[in-house]
């Protein structure tokens, strides 16, 4: 069982979750423009994580969906960026408090395993949770700010 724990960094980092359909987004049919420019947004954000400038935080839900997915060499992948990169790690040691937002959150009409990704973002205080689900960035939160890849890097250039 993982445990939750944290690198420190000096300074004020900021924190990002991705949901699984970010972590995936590099392997969807590239054909499409708008598949293409999120999957080279996700790359240069995973690059920025390998770089320290963001940290990434993860949880038991992804872990979880992760563990779903019917490619044995995408899951493989992702874990492995996953339990290489994270800075904090969201256990089900806080199962209750999750649950109790992600209760929340679906009464606005989100699906329950958005709802848990959303609420352990939260619950690790994430500054962005990045995700490619349109419907899913609908969701307003005061808590967390909800983006696509592309959106992400736009709002760290702009802070330079």
């Amino acid at each position: 069982m993982k445990m939750c724990y944290t690198k420190k960094k000096e300074g004020d980092i900021v924190k990002i979750y991705m949901d699984n359909c970010c972590y995936n987004r590099p392997y969807d049919d590239q054909s499409q423009m708008r598949i293409y420019l999120q999957t080279q947004a996700k790359l240069h954000i995973q690059d920025m994580i390998r770089r320290e400038k963001i940290e990434l935080v993860t949880s038991y839900i992804l872990d979880f969906e992760n563990s779903n997915n019917r490619s044995m060499q995408k899951q493989l992948a992702i874990q492995k960026f996953m339990n290489e990169y994270a800075a904090l790690y969201v256990s089900n040691r806080n199962e209750k408090d999750i649950t109790k937002l992600a209760e929340a959150i679906m009464e606005t009409g989100i699906k329950e395993k958005d709802a848990y990704h959303v609420a352990c973002a939260v619950m690790a205080e994430c500054n962005y949770f990045v995700t490619t689900d349109d419907r899913l960035l609908k969701y307003q939160s005061e808590k967390i700010k909800l983006v696509t890849p592309g959106e992400f890097i736009r709002r760290m250039e702009a802070d330079k």
